[in-house]
């Protein structure tokens, strides 16, 4: 009677790993869309890169950054950012990390440039693919700026 139990138990336990494995189950982070990245660097310095969001942290890398002022002497930015998940040769929607990110510029006191000119653009990217973020300042006075991401809503 013993074996008996044994092999219905070793059924049972059969039933319910095949049951797993056909489900396909995937572990799925759950995120908080209020979480990001933020990206602040001063005219002459070197940029500081601060995560406040797990996920975000582990979805996207910054590759480069470079602030400078164009030949009309307006500064500019551009951040280069990478999907840390996938194959940018083999897409998979899954893998795609949607965000949207947001400059702003400041005077040499610190006081925002034009707030009301900086809006939210979303952006995708593709499992391990690079996309580069680029924004001029609004005017000459910028010594500074701020480049914010967050999850996309």
């Amino acid at each position: 009677m013993e074996t008996r139990k044994q092999k219905i138990s070793l059924l049972m336990a059969a039933a319910c790993v095949a049951a797993f494995v056909m489900c396909g189950c995937r572990v799925t982070r759950v995120c908080n869309s209020d979480g990001g990245m933020e990206i602040s660097q001063t005219e002459g310095a070197t940029p500081s890169i601060r995560s406040v969001d797990a996920c975000f942290k582990d979805g996207l890398s910054v590759e480069s950054t470079l602030l400078n002022r164009n030949s009309l002497g307006f500064l500019a930015m551009s951040v280069t950012v990478r999907n840390l998940h996938g194959d940018p040769e083999d897409y998979n929607r899954e893998d795609a990390f949607s965000f949207e990110y947001k400059f702003s510029w400041f005077d040499k006191s610190g006081m925002e440039i034009m707030p009301e000119s900086n809006s939210w653009i979303r952006k995708d990217i593709g499992g391990g693919a690079t996309e580069n973020l680029f924004m001029t300042a609004p005017t000459k006075d910028a010594t500074s700026m701020i480049l914010r991401l967050r999850h996309a809503r």
